[in-house]
């Protein structure tokens, strides 16, 4: 589980509420603090870029000296990021790796920039803790002795807790009494608690089977960011990272990822990419809707800014994972999609468009036959590549460069 919210936002205190109750937990602020101890390499390297001046006389970091340069400069930021955030991503790794073996079923994993650094999709779930936006900029004031000025320039340097709401699972509003937090914590360590007791680790579909709804769907995606190209991403990065996958945009990315939307015409609906990720998902492994819907609608963030056409992406998706799912036998995608539309709804940021319904007729008077699913859906003024996908999962696949670049993908990510 992903724990993030804004700063002063009170995520340390919603976190070792959780650690009461005995769940495990890993404050990535803290694992920053171990990897840039003093004569550590990340230290010799952040002196180096930033200067003799971020140095504490006893010679450790002086954090906040270097909070007035990063937090005024998003350039020197993204500096800093480079240098810390790998090392603090392997040794995150090897905690809880090392938490793992110790049979622990729930990990939650503590800090405030998942959303931003693209790293959320990591985590089964997201906690977001926010509270009001005056409450936040009260404490953060008090908390760290700042003046007005100070303190927005650090609340803005972060994405808007609007925002970052719309990626939560669940979310803990601390804007009232400690009583009332605390409550809402013990509350969501029950859930979570419930959830990782619950979950199993199927991947009862196998690669072949989920092969076919890849072929047979759409080549294109938006932004040059084709399903095939999606996949061999996610395997070479052991998931799917988002800052990562704005580098490889047409054009490359040139804002955080959060904000790509805007820069060009994505070219492509961002549904060609949601039967990839219902394949990505269930070669991960247990199929989990509230997982895929988050990551269908964080993909499709990356390209557009059309609050319909992504909860399109989540809907598409959801349904994909099920006819997966139904070896065969899709039964009423129509009853799927109307089901799975509040999810789409939530991730997306809006209803679903509607224009799918042609892709919904057409499976259903076709299954597993992408052919004739594809000429259904065209009949009927549908997009019929999308057709073609939900159609195609356990159909046959010609031995072909791009099959066997799809084929070789989702075996490592299965592997992985």
């Amino acid at each position: 589980m992903g724990l993030t919210g804004g700063i002063a936002c009170g995520k340390s205190h919603v976190l070792g509420r959780l650690a009461g109750h005995g769940l495990h937990t890993l404050d990535l602020d803290a694992v920053a603090r171990d990897v840039t101890a003093p004569g550590s390499p990340a230290l010799r390297e952040i002196s180096g870029a930033f200067g003799d001046g971020v140095l504490s006389p006893d010679g450790s970091m002086d954090r906040a000296a270097l909070a007035a340069v990063v937090f005024a400069d998003a350039s020197a930021r993204a500096r800093l990021n480079a240098i810390v955030h790998p090392r603090v991503r392997a040794e995150e790794a090897r905690r809880a790796a090392e938490i793992a073996g110790r049979g622990a079923a729930l990990l939650v994993t503590d800090a405030a920039l998942l959303v931003e650094a693209g790293a959320h999709l990591r985590f089964d779930r997201l906690v977001v803790v926010h509270c009001d936006p005056g409450q936040q900029l009260g404490r953060l004031r008090a908390r760290d002795g700042l003046d007005e000025r100070a303190a927005l320039a650090r609340i803005e340097s972060q994405m808007p807790l609007r925002e970052k709401r719309a990626f939560a699972h669940f979310e803990v509003d601390t804007s009232g009494s400690v009583h009332d937090t605390d409550r809402a914590a013990d509350a969501l360590a029950a859930e979570l608690g419930a959830l990782a007791g619950a979950r199993r680790d199927s991947r009862a579909v196998g690669v072949g089977a989920l092969l076919g709804g890849v072929v047979h769907g759409p080549e294109k995606g938006p932004r040059g960011l084709a399903p095939a190209s999606l996949l061999a991403a996610a395997a070479e990065a052991g998931g799917l990272e988002l800052e990562g996958l704005g580098r490889r945009l047409t054009p490359a990315a040139e804002r955080p990822w959060y904000e790509t939307a805007g820069e060009a015409d994505p070219g492509a609906a961002a549904a060609n990419l949601a039967v990839a990720l219902a394949a990505w998902a269930l070669c991960r492994g247990a199929a989990d809707p509230p997982f895929l819907a988050g990551v269908a609608g964080s993909i499709a963030r990356l390209t557009h800014t059309d609050a319909a056409a992504r909860a399109d992406a989540c809907v598409l998706a959801l349904v994909a994972q099920e006819v997966a799912l139904a070896a065969g036998a899709p039964g009423d995608v129509e009853a799927r999609a109307r089901r799975l539309e509040p999810l789409a709804t939530r991730f997306g940021g809006a209803s679903p468009t509607g224009g799918l319904a042609p892709v919904w007729a057409a499976v259903r008077a076709r299954p597993c036959d992408p052919s004739g699913a594809r000429a259904e859906c065209a009949r009927r003024g549908g997009d019929p590549a999308l057709a073609g996908a939900l159609a195609g999962f356990g159909a046959p696949v010609d031995d072909s460069p791009r099959a066997g670049e799809i084929r070789a993908a989702l075996a490592a990510i299965r592997a992985s």
